[in-house]
């Protein structure tokens, strides 16, 4: 790829990272009272509508760059994906059955609103794989080429610290700077893991999307949104402690991209 066409592919990542993450944040600065009154007042629904709205827009951008083939996806390839994302299917399910089992039920928020947060829950899976690892890493993998594993790492690498960094935009929301920064630090090493995921999948998003769903729905549940917490209390509970995740992390990707199982999918 030349020069020119790099550059192109360059400006195609910041295009949608910033129509997909803070397109509504600099609307809402610019003009919040529009913005709230196009948007619903009640929380809940208003975070689901918004999360829509993100999706929309990822699935748009995967046509717009002719990156689809990231929706589609063969039964070996969605086994494949699970399988390497087994231990976080296991101890977020954990987590989240044990979360469900302890929510006192009289101080649940009402039904109606219970429909929308769970459902907002799943699109920022499909949101964000969608965006990040859909759009920005296919593109990466434009630029950087990806018949090397050297290449598809490298794209791996470079998509997943742009996901962590998207995360500043919560200190808007009302989540201190500190605790912002840890959660950037692990969206980026947990973006390695589901950038390891795609790729294993045959680059399908479909199963980093659901098992993302997955460990956000235990993270939400564990905070108490369905008690009513507000969004931003799930980032302000971070503590440094969750840096200890970060090795961790990394040593699940360095295993899922392995040279021995990563070059027959190179070479197919």
């Amino acid at each position: 790829m030349n020069t020119k066409d790099k550059i192109k592919k360059i400006i195609a990542i910041i295009f949608s990272i910033f129509i997909g993450v803070f397109l509504i944040t600099v609307l809402n600065r610019l003009f919040p009272a529009a913005v709230s009154g196009i948007l619903p007042s009640n929380e809940n629904i208003r975070s689901f509508v918004i999360e829509l709205i993100r999706t929309i827009i990822s699935i748009g951008l995967l046509f717009l760059f002719h990156k689809t083939r990231v929706l589609r996806i063969t039964g070996k390839g969605l086994v494949k994906g699970l399988i390497c994302g087994l231990p976080f299917i296991i101890f977020y399910g954990y987590r989240m059955l044990s979360g469900l089992w302890d929510i006192p039920v009289d101080f649940l928020i009402p039904t109606s609103e219970i429909i929308f947060v769970v459902f907002g829950w799943l699109l920022i899976g499909i949101y964000e794989e969608s965006l990040f690892r859909g759009v920005v890493q296919e593109l990466f993998m434009d630029i950087f080429g990806s018949k090397t594993r050297k290449s598809v790492i490298l794209s791996i690498v470079c998509t997943s610290t742009l996901f962590g960094l998207s995360h500043f935009q919560n200190i808007l929301s009302g989540a201190t700077p500190l605790n912002v920064l840890f959660q950037a630090a692990n969206a980026a090493a947990l973006g390695l893991v589901f950038g390891a995921i795609t790729f294993r999948s045959g680059r399908s998003v479909i199963p980093a999307a659901l098992i993302h769903a997955l460990i956000d729905s235990a993270s939400f549940v564990h905070n108490g949104m369905l008690l009513g917490a507000p969004e931003v209390v799930s980032i302000n509970v971070i503590s440094v402690h969750s840096l200890s995740l970060i090795p961790i992390l990394i040593g699940i990707f360095i295993f899922l991209m392995r040279k021995r199982v990563t070059d027959p999918l190179i070479q197919s």
